[in-house]
């Protein structure tokens, strides 16, 4: 063998060495691909589930809008309808106090004061069916048949008892 044959040996030699280790890096390439392709696959199909839940979740916020638009629809129907109330309830307290203040008034105090000073005259009991303020009562001090006022009680016309 001479120079050349072995200079050309030696290059085979490095030349299949350099081979197997560009086949090593390919193989070590390869499933570097394969494992990068395996981890975005697993990323992509979590990506699809995250994207799906939000989607749900902004349906169900979309479906809580939808309700709250109704309720407000709902409440802004309540809020008129209690305005008219308060316009009727109005009206009406205007007439009370015009009935109570006017010659009906007048002429429905006076007939319970008379109704009852009739019932106290009567027997003790008022026209609404209560018992008196007022009581006979005969004492040590010799004031029997004189009325007097239970303890707290007082008379209409705002005199004490003696």
């Amino acid at each position: 063998m001479n120079t050349g044959q072995l200079a050309a040996l030696i290059a085979a030699v490095f030349f299949a060495v350099g081979v197997c280790v560009a086949a090593y890096a390919l193989i070590k390439l390869a499933r570097l691909l394969t494992e990068a392709t395996r981890t975005l696959t697993a990323a992509r199909e979590q990506n699809d589930l995250v994207v799906r839940q939000a989607q749900a979740a902004i349906d169900r916020t979309n479906q809580q809008l939808d309700r709250t638009d109704a309720i407000t629809a709902n409440m802004n129907e309540v809020s008129a309808n209690v305005a008219e109330l308060t316009e009727h309830v109005s009206a009406l307290a205007g007439l009370g106090r015009a009935l109570a203040t006017g010659p009906v008034g007048k002429f429905a105090a006076v007939a319970y004061g008379v109704r009852h000073a009739a019932g106290v005259r009567r027997g003790g009991v008022g026209p609404a069916g209560s018992a008196s303020p007022v009581s006979v009562t005969g004492s040590a001090d010799g004031s029997a048949g004189r009325p007097a006022l239970r303890p707290g009680a007082a008379r209409m016309s705002g005199r004490q008892v003696r």
